[in-house]
């Protein structure tokens, strides 16, 4: 089954250099078949496919759909989830462009990272938006950094001590070294490690700096501007330490009765608190998936709010997304997404959802109404 995609047509659309008639050959082409629309809406939606196409690679693209396309006949079929009737055709899609995604996945893990050596003598790591990235420190450590997340070392590390800067979301798992303590700073804490493996998530625009523990010890730091530290806090296996980005420097423990409803906001505030300090919280028994599964590319949300999700799925994929009808801000989810384009993650929640609501994708720009 041969099949006939306008890649050069395509390759303008992305740079924006086509003309009217040209866009009226796409058009026609679009609408000739539910297959050929979505995949021009996977591949618009998705910066490795257009990457793909800028760089002239359609040749395998097209040798990849056409095998596959061989062993799926996608048409008028259809199947019941949640109630409502999904046509097997988006299955279709969806594997298509989950073979391409394997394909070429590690060529783009290459091409995105950016790890270069700094002129103070620094190495900086940066894993951009819609990216998960993989380091491998000089003494042995492996780091998976999140989308729109940076590490930075000094030349020096691993000479007396082991000491990295994180913005953004890691894992790690730290090298054992009993003579050589592992550091991480992460904006206003710092993480003393001890062998381990565990998950710091510290963006900068982010209201919490959250560290879960995975297997080992740590203890987390708490680093205020006026250059004092904090109590050293240490965590045990599955439990979560939630720092609240403020300017307090309190050091009395509060009793967990003694919360307000102010806490309702917190991440994670369905776990059951261990003890509480003016701006940090402590949780035990916690449920780790979210923390170590994203690394596998897995996104993973338990009974979160469209809210809640607005931000993890904005570095994800990518994509800015609007609320045009606030009311959808509260709706709620359970999942997981594991190698899904936006198009099918947006479909997905709209076909879970209790409630009616519409969405428009235009490029890296979604519309909820």
């Amino acid at each position: 089954m041969a099949l006939s995609i306008p890649w050069d047509l395509l390759k303008n659309v992305i740079l924006g250099n086509i003309s009217e008639s040209d866009i009226r050959i796409i058009d026609s082409w679009r609408k000739s078949s539910e297959l050929n629309q979505l995949i021009y809406n996977e591949v618009i939606a998705d910066d490795n496919f257009k990457q793909c196409i800028i760089n002239g690679r359609w040749d395998d693209i097209s040798g990849n759909w056409e095998k596959l396309l061989l062993r799926i006949k996608p048409g008028g079929k259809s199947i019941n989830f949640s109630g409502k009737k999904v046509y097997l055709i988006r299955s279709a899609a969806a594997v298509i462009l989950l073979m391409l995604g394997i394909s070429f996945g590690l060529f783009y893990e290459k091409m995105q990272q950016k790890d270069f050596q700094l002129n103070e003598g620094y190495s900086y790591i940066y894993s951009p938006r819609g990216q998960r990235t993989q380091v491998i420190l000089p003494d042995r450590t492996k780091v998976w950094l999140n989308s729109e997340s940076s590490l930075r070392y000094a030349a020096s590390f691993n000479q007396h001590v082991r000491e990295v800067y994180l913005e953004g979301e890691g894992f790690f798992e730290v090298k054992k070294n009993r003579n050589k303590p592992f550091l991480v700073n992460a904006n206003e804490v710092k993480v003393k490690v001890y062998g381990t493996s565990f998950n710091i998530k510290a963006f900068p625009d982010d209201k919490y700096i959250e560290t879960t523990l995975i297997e080992g010890k740590l203890s987390v730091i708490p680093l205020y501007p006026n250059g004092k530290s904090g109590n050293e806090i240490f965590l045990e296996p599955n439990e979560k330490c939630i720092f609240e980005k403020t300017r307090h420097e309190g050091n009395k423990i509060i009793n967990a009765e003694e919360k307000n409803d102010t806490d309702k906001d917190l991440p994670g505030n369905s776990l059951h608190p261990l003890r509480k300090l003016p701006n940090i919280t402590l949780t035990k028994n916690i449920d780790s998936e979210p923390e170590k599964l994203w690394k596998e590319g897995k996104l993973v949300f338990k009974n979160e709010t469209f809210g809640e999700l607005e931000i993890r799925l904005e570095r994800w994929y990518d994509v800015n997304i609007h609320f045009e009808d606030k009311k959808i801000k509260n709706y709620r989810f359970t999942g997981v997404f594991d190698k899904e384009t936006i198009n099918q993650a947006m479909e997905a929640l709209k076909i879970s959802s209790q409630q009616s609501y519409q969405y428009e994708i235009l490029y890296r720009e979604i519309y909820l109404k």
